[in-house]
């Protein structure tokens, strides 16, 4: 028979912890106050009277003294693990409101974009586009640019990704299509590292100078 100091150090690393020990529906009611902890202390004492393999040093008496207060303080950490739990799910929740935030404005540019597109084809001048959008001409020259700056770092960051290792790979196309062009900036010039990828035709590596060009423009 293993013996232990007392029934902390036997249930460290013995077990069971509490919530291997009692039922959700006793927890819930530990937690809230209604079950009192004596009884589970009970079911430790009978088992531990009942076993022929671990024992304790301590007497009865201490023993459960030793367990009320082992459980207490599960009951504690029971209690601040499901706060915590809590607490992360809220977080998830706005991480994910953010990210469907992020989706329905990048799908709003992306069909503004398209109309304003549409509107110049049609012979619009830009200062109507912009009377029409609410914003200044500048602002709207500022748009179209950062369109042409995420065209060309699409194709570059394809390009570039095509023939990567996994990880440079992973990195380069998860910035295919993301608003941020200075952001794209910086995953074009970490692909590039100052050597093109091999096999181009040239108006791909025409592509790429232009890309890594206006890359470090913006870096």
């Amino acid at each position: 028979m293993k013996t232990y100091a007392d029934i902390i150090d036997l249930l460290n690393f013995e077990g069971p912890g509490l919530q291997d020990y009692v039922s959700p529906a006793e927890l819930d009611q530990l937690l809230d106050g209604t079950l009192p902890i004596a009884g589970i202390a009970d079911r430790y004492m009978e088992d531990l009277d009942c076993t022929n393999v671990v024992a304790v040093s301590t007497d009865k008496a201490q023993t459960r003294a030793d367990l009320l207060a082992w459980i207490r303080w599960e009951i504690e950490t029971a209690a601040e693990q499901r706060k915590q739990a809590v607490r992360d799910n809220l977080l998830d929740s706005l991480a994910a409101w953010a990210e469907e935030e992020d989706r329905i404005k990048n799908k709003i540019h992306s069909r503004k974009m398209g109309l304003i597109a549409e509107a110049q084809e049609a012979g619009n001048t830009k200062d109507a586009i912009a009377r029409n959008l609410g914003i200044s001409r500048p602002t709207l020259n500022q748009w179209l640019t950062e369109q042409d700056d995420r065209a060309l770092f699409d194709q570059a960051l394809y390009l570039l990704g095509r023939d990567a290792n996994a990880e440079m790979q992973t990195s380069l196309f998860a910035a295919l299509g993301i608003r941020d062009t200075r952001q794209q900036a910086a995953v074009v010039l970490s692909g590039i590292e100052g050597e093109h990828p091999e096999g181009l035709t040239p108006e791909q590596a025409e592509v790429l100078a232009r890309a890594e060009k206006r890359a470090g423009e913006l870096s």
